[in-house]
């Protein structure tokens, strides 16, 4: 792994992960294989572990609304490449009923971890949110990093978009995150105090094999010292672009507000780890009903108070980096709800999980759009939206 961190200019890029299922059945489809072939020149598509995924990634820009328009390009492409080998599209961090082992993608990379995990490479049927924000220096990007633990579980719950799992309503908002908690890395990081903690903890990992590159640190926020940014990761996929860059002009403006506050601007956030992870297991079961615990004395708030106070927190920097109309879609979550929310509606007049991927899809085929699947007798179609792309 290299030693030197490459500074960047607060530029904003985001990895979408989506999931394939099939049109018919709307289970999960092993479809990454034949719908690469479909699109063997294009490098913004990466196949991702598991079979049943595809990754789009947008290059850095000033702003989410610079990247759209090539974000909503590239996602069209996709959707209709898919579609011609009878695949569709959904944004969600769980699929609802797939209960089945999916094969891992025939990568070196990924055939690796099949063979250090076995079994557990298979279960992690999971789909994420992934916005990387550009960092002026290395000591900056540490201190963003340590910083922004304490606004996570705000970010969580506002993105929950996972409540079923194998066919069962689970209590939690998002339950991709209980998934993610088997695994060897994901949560939150270490809280490294400057540049030279982290280069020791380089050090330490790598000469006990700890990990082998930066992409092996799954942890909810991580730096990447190639490309200058830090990733925040703890986010669920999402059922359109429109909802993926909201979330992302929010993280956006945040970690820009904390790079260039002064370094003990925001020290109040820091709790101890145990509350972290309390509170990150409450966003996560929760959602944006959730209360979290604000101090280290225990005094606990409603996360809609805490994603009030974060957004007036930001909302300037999010207009000098030309992010208004977005984050103002990520500000309107508070009162239309995280997509969690709009699938256990669709499971209250259905009783059906497979109308809830019905209902995901459609979203996605909506808002570049195509025409929506059809719906089985007896089914309820949501109201349409409207994107604005």
């Amino acid at each position: 792994m290299i030693r030197s961190f490459h500074p960047s200019p607060p530029t904003v890029g985001v990895e979408l992960e989506w999931q394939l299922v099939d049109r018919s059945t709307l289970d999960l489809r092993d479809g990454i294989l034949p719908l690469a072939e479909l699109l063997p020149d294009e490098r913004s598509i990466k196949p991702e572990m598991l079979q049943t995924a595809v990754e789009t990634i947008t290059p850095p820009c000033e702003s989410t609304a610079i990247l759209r328009p090539g974000l909503g390009d590239l996602v069209t492409r996709l959707v209709d490449a898919a579609a011609g080998l009878d695949i569709a599209r959904v944004g969600a961090g769980t699929h609802p009923f797939c209960e089945r082992l999916v094969p891992v993608t025939p990568l070196p990379r990924y055939l690796a971890v099949e063979r250090r995990c076995g079994y557990l490479a298979h279960t992690q049927v999971a789909y994420s949110l992934q916005t990387h924000v550009g960092m002026p220096s290395a000591e900056a990007a540490v201190r963003v990093m340590r910083e922004v633990r304490g606004y996570l579980p705000v970010l969580l719950a506002l993105s929950a978009s996972s409540p079923f799992f194998h066919g069962h309503q689970t209590p939690f908002g998002s339950y991709r995150q209980r998934i993610l908690a088997a695994t060897r890395s994901c949560g939150m990081p270490p809280a490294f105090e400057d540049w030279g903690a982290f280069l020791q903890f380089l050090e330490t990992a790598e000469r006990a094999s700890v990990f082998g590159s930066f992409r092996d640190m799954h942890w909810d926020v991580r730096l990447r010292p190639d490309f200058g940014t830090i990733e925040v990761r703890i986010m669920d996929a999402q059922p359109t672009i429109a909802r993926s860059l909201a979330l992302a002009a929010l993280v956006h403006a945040l970690l820009a507000y904390l790079a260039a506050a002064e370094p003990s601007h925001s020290s109040a956030r820091q709790l101890p780890s145990w509350i972290e992870d309390e509170n990150a297991y409450r966003a996560s079961q929760d959602g944006i009903e959730a209360s979290l615990i604000s101090d280290a004395d225990g005094t606990v708030k409603p996360v809609r108070q805490l994603a009030e106070e974060l957004f007036e927190l930001v909302a300037p920097t999010a207009r000098s980096l030309g992010e208004e109309e977005d984050f103002t879609r990520a500000r309107a979550l508070l009162t239309e709800g995280p997509s969690y929310l709009e699938q256990l509606a669709v499971f209250r007049r259905t009783g059906s999980t497979r109308d809830v991927v019905r209902e995901l899809a459609n979203e996605l085929l909506e808002e570049v759009g195509r025409a929506r699947l059809g719906m089985e007798a007896g089914s309820e179609a949501r109201r349409s939206s409207r994107y604005g792309l």
